[in-house]
Formats: C-alpha cells, structure tokens, sequence
C-alpha cells in the first residue's frame, strides 16, 4: 500500500515538472505571443500559457499587444515550459513553444489577465499547475468586477469565440 501511495505520489508531481529556460524577447507578435532568442541563439515563438488575448481586429487587442510590447520588448524573460518528448519545452498546435513569462519575479502571463489585456484561458487549464489556475482564474474575476482593460467594455467577445465567426 505505502509504495501505490510513493508511485501516485510521484506521478501526480511529475505531471506538473516544468522546465525552464532564459531568453530575450526579441518581437511581440500580439497580446498572447512572442518572438524570444534562447541561450543558443534560436529564435523560437512563445505562446504565453494559460491566456487569450483579444485577437488585433478585437476591441482591446491592439491595447493589449501594446501594453505586452511595452512591459517585454528587448527584455531578459525566463521562460518556463513543461517538457514534451525529447523537448525541454511543449510545442502547441502552431509550433509554439507554450510557457509561462517570468520578468524577473513577476508572473506576466498573469499580469496581463490582472490588466484586463487577456482572458484566462480555462480550455487549457489542465496544462498549468494548480496554483497558476486558481490565481489566474482569481485575477480574472477581479479584472471583471473592477471594469479594467476589455472588461470595461460591454459584453467582451472572447477571442476564441471570435475566431470561430471570422
């Protein structure tokens, strides 16, 4: 019973290992998406984890990118990614490397839901630690009760919601 209980134990904390790397943010391709140079030089494309921005024809989505340009652009970002395969990092469906910006301390995946510049993506929640959906999840709610960003809008239109009419 003590080792079933050691190997749940085990695989319930390797599911949540995130590896991580540093990098320099070299474009912001919009509010959810950046252009990096990794240690090696590589130019890889990150899609921040665990958020969706207003898309730029969306209300809010040239402000959204706007602000992410103005917090990141030519910074030093950590980059935290889970592992995939033979990859220290998880590739999306487009290629992209799906991961959580660290700017020194600060969570900015989570500061751009805090700023109403991107919703927390729940259909993909099951890729983020515990503790990121709920902080997440909490920043969202008090985005929305205090009017910021795209909530200060009437009825927001989800960009995924969006991208299935255009």
């Amino acid at each position: 019973m003590f080792k079933i209980l050691i190997i749940i134990i085990l695989f319930l904390t390797s599911t949540y290992t995130f590896a991580d790397f540093n990098a320099e943010v070299v474009r912001i391709i919009d509010g959810d998406t950046i252009d990096v140079l990794d240690g090696n030089n590589q130019k890889l494309r990150i899609r921040l984890l665990g958020i969706d921005s207003p898309e730029s024809e969306q209300p809010f989505g040239y402000e959204s990118s706007l602000y992410l340009k103005k917090i990141l652009n030519g910074k030093s970002v950590k980059i935290i990614s889970k592992p995939d395969k033979n990859k220290p990092y998880t590739l999306g469906f487009f290629k992209r490397v799906i991961g959580k910006v660290m700017l020194n301390d600060r969570d900015i995946n989570l500061e751009m839901i805090e700023k109403g510049m991107a919703w927390h993506f729940k259909k993909y929640k099951k890729s983020q630690p515990i503790k990121d959906r709920s902080s997440y999840n909490n920043a969202e709610n008090e985005a929305r009760k205090k009017n910021f960003g795209l909530w200060s809008i009437k009825n927001p239109l989800p960009p995924w919601k969006w991208r299935k009419i255009k």
